[in-house]
């Protein structure tokens, strides 16, 4: 499959990129960030309640660690990976989900965390004759569309500002974090039971994924085991010079205001 010069192509894409970063050096960086948040459930998992902190669920972590996907970033840096369980336990605290240790009750859930980024790997390439008009080739679509939408595509209307928003987020370069629960004694079977998973992403245009770390684990903390009927769009402030410390992030709707809380020491994953 012969493929077109992008010599055209890169020029503009140097072009629109370079209106941010004037704008940056302009206005100075983003004080705050949009998050989108999904939360998908399966059949197995709109059986179990949600729990809460007067009633707790205990789970055992496994931090699967950074990943990254679609096209590759160059100069891209992996963040700390220190941060990122703690500041997930406390979110997950807030609503009712702790971490096992020898004191607790026993694990029911198995909680995975993933973090990184995605982007969108998108061609032009000749599919008949040379002298045909390129055709768009958006190689990784399904897995984009399902970092921003998950199953609530279907939900949203065939023609409108909504469905907009959520295919030109899917054609972003976008850093994400992860949260997939699995039902521990179906685990210690050695069986797959899938409950839920709860994806948070944003623009990676003009941010690291270290000072936007927070804000995404923020905003997905009220949205944990409970199922999106639609992509969720949250304004969180972004944590500057490796603070990882946030405020309330302010949500289209459902907010709820995370309390500290203090989970034990997070296993890594063997």
């Amino acid at each position: 499959m012969p493929r077109l010069s992008h010599s055209v192509g890169r020029f503009a894409a140097c072009a629109l990129a370079a209106i941010p970063s004037a704008q940056a050096n302009f206005f100075g960086p983003p004080k705050e960030v949009d998050v989108n948040v999904v939360v998908d459930l399966t059949e197995d998992g709109r059986k179990v309640a949600p729990p809460s902190r007067e009633h707790p669920a205990y789970y055992f972590p496994v931090v699967a660690g950074y990943k990254e996907m679609g096209s590759i970033v160059a100069g891209e840096k992996k963040p700390p990976d220190a941060p990122v369980a703690p500041l997930l336990a406390k979110a997950l605290a807030a609503q009712g989900y702790l971490v096992v240790g020898p004191k607790t009750p026993a694990a029911s859930l198995i909680f995975v965390f993933h973090w990184g980024y995605m982007n969108p790997t998108i061609d032009e390439v000749a599919l008949g004759n040379p002298e045909d008009l390129p055709q768009q080739l958006f190689w990784n679509e399904k897995e984009m569309l399902g970092l921003v939408a998950g199953h609530t595509l279907g939900n949203l209307a065939s023609i409108g500002s909504e469905r907009e928003d959520v295919l030109r987020a899917a054609r972003e370069d976008r850093y994400f974090v992860i949260v997939s629960a699995y039902d521990f004694a179906a685990a210690k079977e050695k069986k797959r039971k899938l409950l839920w998973v709860a994806k948070m992403s944003t623009p990676s245009n003009r941010v690291t994924l270290a000072e936007v770390l927070p804000a995404m684990i923020a905003s997905g903390g009220p949205h944990f085991g409970r199922e999106t009927d639609r992509p969720k769009s949250v304004t969180a402030p972004i944590a500057r010079e490796g603070k990882v410390e946030v405020g309330t992030p302010t949500v289209v709707d459902d907010a709820t205001k995370a309390k500290d809380a203090t989970p034990n020491p997070t296993p890594k994953k063997k």
